[in-house]
């Protein structure tokens, strides 16, 4: 009985084996450029998507800082709005104050965007200040309200210490309406029958939104009576 011996060789692959060398093999480079295209792709969008949020966070951040500006200017007006004529020891034109000879007139309507007020309240003694006066103080009595298209600011006057109208606001608004009206919310043009004035602010954001030329503009608007009226 004879008997084979079958050998082998351990250092050699077999050509089932060689193949799968072969086969595995890196990113060719048309593969390696569409995975690029892709990533680049995607990463432009992400940054399309971030830009066009950090541009909306900025937008309404402007639209809210004329809002606030609006908000701030429209109490200082109805403050100074709502004591117009106050006048406890009835000051009138021909019983004028010691104060440089003003005479009393609690309400001067001077165009639709510019309003004088005068009351004795900073205290009430029967005393009111007037321009040129070096002896009297009392603030708040005579204050000029105005608007400076130039500068887009709402502007205070106080004779007791403002030698001009002082900007009082940022310079975002486009406008200031002051419309008057008596008890029967009829329009009047006699300081005296003004019983409410409505107050209008435009403003406008600094920055445009894209599309747009200008900035958004916003508008507040409100109804003020006169107390003392």
């Amino acid at each position: 009985m004879v008997a084979r011996l079958r050998s082998s060789s351990f250092g050699e692959a077999s050509p089932r084996d060689a193949r799968g060398l072969r086969d595995e093999r890196g990113f060719t480079m048309i593969e390696m450029m569409i995975a690029v295209l892709v990533s680049l792709t995607v990463l432009g969008s992400a940054i399309s998507v971030m830009s066009a949020v950090q541009s909306t966070y900025a937008h309404q951040m402007d639209d809210a800082t004329v809002q606030q500006e609006a908000r701030f200017a429209m109490d200082f007006i109805r403050r100074t709005l709502e004591q117009a004529g106050s006048n406890p020891y009835n000051i009138s034109l021909a019983n004028t104050s010691p104060c440089a000879g003003t005479g009393f007139v609690g309400l001067q309507t001077m165009g639709t965007n510019t309003i004088r007020v005068q009351a004795d309240v900073n205290p009430p003694d029967g005393l009111l200040i007037g321009p040129g006066s070096g002896s009297c103080s009392q603030e708040n009595e005579d204050v000029t309200i105005g608007f400076n298209a130039y500068s887009g600011t709402i502007t205070r006057q106080d004779l007791a210490t403002d030698a001009s109208p002082v900007a009082w606001t940022d310079g975002v608004f486009t406008g200031l309406q002051f419309e008057y009206f008596d008890d029967s919310m009829a329009v009047t043009t006699d300081p005296n029958s003004v019983r409410i004035i409505r107050v209008t602010i435009t403003g406008r954001s600094r920055t445009a939104r894209p599309g747009m030329a200008e900035g958004n503009t916003i508008e507040l608007e409100s109804d003020i009576r006169l107390k003392a009226q």
